[in-house]
């Protein structure tokens, strides 16, 4: 009868090590699917937000250099240089906020950014009738105070923009730190388990061997 014992053996270790191959596949498979979790999440920071972080400093760099020009410009100026300075400020403005454009917005991001994209079309609107009003030394009071209150918003939605930054950038890190505990649950679960199998493998070759009955030689054939 040992064959029949044997083959019950058999049937039981090749149970145990397909559990153990399906335990170490579905861990693999949901490794897989967290490291390309947290790679897209690393991505989504650098991309999305730190480097439009730096567009958005860039931007509040070339708005108030753009008004302290416009503030201190007087009649005098050579306006034609005026204008070729203010034209280029406005074309660098105007890369970044393409560059802007191109990165993944949230709702609220894109809400504000349309706000932003308004604001600094009305500046360029005003600037124009501005730096025009001051060629001719006639320049409207009502004109400079407009164009401060759009440099105000401005101000104002470029903050609003830093501040979604770090909301997901926050959001961000802790969806992979939730990422990186689970895994580390789903590690000491597996651990576990194959610590038990293992055990259950050693108690299966330990029962086989007392299951053996050890044949004797008959002593009275001699």
């Amino acid at each position: 009868m040992n064959w029949v014992f044997s083959i019950s053996r058999k049937r039981k270790a090749a149970i145990i090590l397909g559990i153990v191959f399906l335990v170490v596949l579905v861990k693999n498979r949901m490794d897989y699917y967290d490291v390309h979790k947290l790679a897209k999440s690393f991505a989504t920071v650098y991309e999305d937000r730190l480097v439009v972080e730096s567009y958005i400093y860039k931007l509040s760099e070339l708005l108030y250099q753009k008004k302290q020009m416009l503030d201190n410009c007087a009649v005098s100026d050579n306006i034609t240089d005026l204008k070729t300075q203010v034209s280029s400020y406005d074309a660098d403005i105007s890369m970044l906020m393409s560059q802007y454009k191109l990165t993944k917005l949230t709702e609220k991001e894109d809400e504000v950014f349309q706000d932003l994209e308004v604001n600094i079309g009305s500046i360029a609107a005003l600037q124009s009738q501005y730096l025009s009003q001051l060629e001719i030394d006639a320049v409207s009071p009502v004109i400079l105070l407009s164009l401060n209150d759009q440099f105000l918003s401005v101000a104002g939605k470029l903050e609003q923009l830093s501040d979604i930054q770090l909301a997901e950038g926050r959001m961000l890190n802790e969806q992979s730190q939730k990422i990186v505990a689970g895994n580390e649950v789903l590690t000491q679960f597996e651990l576990a388990l194959l610590i038990g199998l293992g055990l259950i493998i050693q108690v299966l070759i330990f029962t086989s061997r007392t299951l053996s009955i050890p044949k004797f030689k008959n002593a009275n054939l001699n």
